[in-house]
């Protein structure tokens, strides 16, 4: 069952339980006002009728020369004078009844009802309600002073009790019309009320089998509303997220496959290698060609293993331990530590800091940045080229006048095992970890990796300083 059928339900039945029960109520009160009313109009009628008849009585009393005439008169007098709704009891024995039913004087059986209080002429009827062949009937015991004649008066109330369960009933059958319709309206307005739960019902139901785009249209302004917009956030935010989960799902997978590929080339070859030395005798000159090719390929698959580590490592840190230190410091370190290499490729290092700052940094991380800039412009650079390392406001860059980058592989150089020239990098020892290893660090240093190229004339990359990162300086 549905929440506005249930909900309809339970209105209709709460409203319909309460109407039934004031309509009950209200009936019962109009019966015995009405009852209260009648008995009042009878038994006043009974005084008066009953008085009349003692008074008479009385005067005729010394005319009685027994009881027999004095019975004679009585029956004779109230035969001729009172309705046919009465009876009266001499010394408690019938003697004329008027009415088609029989009473028991001796010892009523009714339900015994008090009357509302009012002036008597003598003393008060008492009053009982009786049912008799099947009718309700309201009877009432009047007795006179020294207890010669006793009157019985009675009202058919068949017709109040009939008509108060026929008003109960034809409203009991109206209240359930009117409930049905109740209810046919309450399911309407519910349905119509629940109907953006509904949406948010179909939507849920569209996220959670893959579509991530399905939002709630037109949410209105009021509660539910807000909870529908409310859902359409959540839903943006689960889309971001699962967009994001995806997209590093797709950057692992390529690069686990860039990884198995380039530990396929040399593991290859140094497998050929050491079979070829053990299956040929072969010259010295030869097995040390083979010793060197294996020692080269091993020393790659070294650096390769450090950088993967490196970038793993540096993947699962929030923020890099940071310490103040001098740019111009910083830069003559990287030179001093590339130096070496770079001589013997021929190439020269021109470091140039205009003014030097106090960066807060984690210098083992920015020296491996610079250092891996340097070796990628190296790689790019002919013999007797210059290399510029520089450092001012804009960030610290590593410039050369090399092969360059196209411009559509730029905004994937970053990308771990990515290279531009597979054939070239592989034979300098290059993996394509260097520059997603400096976007990692320039990342943990609350900075971006800008890259500035043009094919054949030279790369400018670096760590650029967003706005606002020179306040952090102390100049």
């Amino acid at each position: 069952m549905k929440l506005s059928t249930k909900i309809s339900a339970a209105a209709v039945s709460l409203l319909l339980l309460l109407s039934q029960i004031f309509a009950v109520w209200n009936l019962t009160q109009t019966k015995k006002h009405l009852l209260d009313t009648i008995a009042q109009a009878e038994s006043m009628q009974m005084q008066s009728d009953f008085g009349n008849f003692w008074q008479e009585y009385k005067k005729m009393k010394s005319y009685f020369q027994d009881r027999r005439g004095e019975r004679f008169w009585a029956e004779t007098k109230f035969r001729d004078s009172y309705n046919e709704h009465m009876v009266l009891y001499y010394y408690g024995t019938e003697i004329c009844n008027h009415t088609p039913y029989e009473f028991d004087v001796s010892g009523r059986k009714g339900e015994e009802m008090e009357l509302t209080s009012f002036r008597y002429i003598l003393n008060p009827p008492r009053m009982f309600r009786e049912t008799l062949n099947g009718r309700k009937l309201l009877v009432f015991f009047l007795e006179g002073e020294e207890g010669i004649f006793q009157v019985v008066r009675y009202r058919d109330v068949t017709d109040v009790y009939e008509e108060s369960d026929a008003l109960l009933w034809r409203g009991m059958a109206m209240d359930l019309v009117l409930s049905a319709c109740l209810l046919a309206v309450l399911v309407f307005l519910l349905k119509r009320i629940l109907k953006p739960f509904y949406r948010l019902r179909d939507a849920a139901n569209r996220i959670a089998g893959g579509d991530y785009t399905k939002r709630i249209e037109h949410p209105g302004r009021d509660e539910v509303g807000e909870v529908a917009q409310s859902f359409n956030e959540m839903a943006q935010r689960v889309q971001e997220h699962v967009q994001d989960l995806a997209d590093t799902n797709e950057k692992q997978r390529r690069m686990l496959g860039a990884l198995a590929h380039e530990l396929k080339t040399p593991l290859t070859g140094i497998q050929g290698y050491a079979e070829l030395m053990q299956k040929v005798d072969l010259s010295q000159e030869r097995q040390m060609s083979a010793l060197e090719y294996i020692r080269t390929e091993c020393g790659r698959l070294n650096r390769l293993s450090k950088k993967m580590l490196q970038l793993t490592e540096l993947s699962g840190e929030e923020q890099a331990e940071k310490r103040p230190m001098s740019a111009k410091a910083l830069l003559e370190t990287a030179r001093e530590i590339t130096q070496w290499r770079l001589r013997q490729q021929k190439l020269r290092l021109s470091v140039s800091c205009g003014e030097d700052f106090s960066l807060d940094c984690d210098a083992d991380l920015l020296l491996s940045l610079l250092t891996n800039l340097i070796d990628n412009a190296a790689k790019a650079s002919s013999p007797d080229s210059v290399i510029r390392l520089t450092a001012n406001r804009e960030g610290l860059f590593v410039e050369d006048s090399g092969a360059g980058i196209p411009k559509e592989e730029i905004p994937r150089i970053a990308e771990p095992f990515y290279m531009v020239d597979k054939s070239r990098s592989r034979r300098q020892g290059g993996a394509g970890l260097g520059l997603a290893l400096c976007a990692q660090i320039a990342r943990l240093h609350g900075c971006t990796l800008q890259i500035e190229s043009e094919e054949g004339k030279g790369s400018r990359i670096g760590m650029a300083f967003p706005p606002g990162f020179l306040e952090q300086f102390t100049i």
